[in-house]
């Protein structure tokens, strides 16, 4: 069964590619036919609306604004509400909560028909990947979806040894993060990367990459470079699969803690 969700997009460290990743499930989700919206709740300088791919923006400074994105939530007649939460961090996405209550957040999701599916992506440095444990700590124990992104623009899959952990001469070091994510029953995705000099161009164009996959990319980029974005964007949709991120909605069971 399809489910209807809030995809919520956050991180605790800057500079780990929140908002590439939410403009790409975005995008992916357009693509495939999902009737989706991205909201921004920073409207004076979040991304989705300096770029105008935001259906709707809201302000969490104006106290009005703060609680309106969540009536809209239960209003909304779309399959997937995707948001950028300026900063990334959970205290903001809270700010919505006089008491900041991680099951307030929760619940008022749950009651709107939505599956909450809250990611948050690492590199692979120890500041990226210890500050994820904030978020598998604040979202434990409750019905919300954790999804970890192992950013690809950082390393490959086996690269990420602070979040895995590694085998030294026979002693295991490292690897509380994910430990903590198996423990609370998180998701852990590979994100794959798309070529820096690649993504820049696209970037410079100011075009959406689903865009870049068709017609427009093929004008201002290349042929060739159109076809590695499509190609680029088929890899994430395959990576996603099966997860709570599926761009299909056909998401798995949640993952039973440890």
């Amino acid at each position: 069964m399809s489910a209807r969700r809030l995809i919520a997009m956050v991180a605790q460290k800057g500079g780990v590619g929140k908002t590439h990743a939410a403009k790409l499930e975005y995008d992916l989700l357009q693509r495939r036919g999902r009737r989706v919206e991205a909201w921004d709740l920073d409207a004076s300088t979040g991304t989705f609306a300096v770029y105008g791919e935001a259906i709707k923006t809201f302000d969490l400074n104006e106290s009005r604004e703060a609680y309106s994105w969540l009536d809209d939530c239960y209003q909304a007649d779309i399959d997937d509400v995707l948001i950028d939460v300026p900063g990334g961090r959970i205290d903001d996405l809270l700010r919505t909560f006089g008491d900041n209550s991680v099951a307030a957040l929760v619940s008022a999701v749950r009651d709107s028909g939505r599956e909450l599916v809250v990611v948050t992506p690492i590199g692979v440095n120890i500041a990226e990947t210890v500050t994820a444990q904030v978020v598998l700590t604040a979202f434990a124990e409750t019905a919300a979806r954790v999804v970890i992104l192992k950013n690809g623009r950082f390393g490959s899959a086996d690269d990420f040894v602070i979040y895995d952990g590694i085998d030294v001469a026979g002693e295991r070091r490292y690897g509380a993060t994910g430990d903590l994510a198996a423990s609370v029953g998180a998701e852990t995705i590979f994100l794959p990367c798309l070529a820096p000099r690649l993504l820049a161009q696209v970037d410079a164009e100011r075009l959406r990459l689903g865009d870049a996959a068709g017609a427009a990319g093929a004008d201002r980029l290349g042929r060739l470079n159109a076809t590695r974005v499509q190609m680029y964007l088929a890899s994430v949709e395959a990576a996603f699969r099966g997860t709570s991120l599926a761009i299909d909605g056909m998401i798995p069971q949640r993952a039973a803690a440890r």
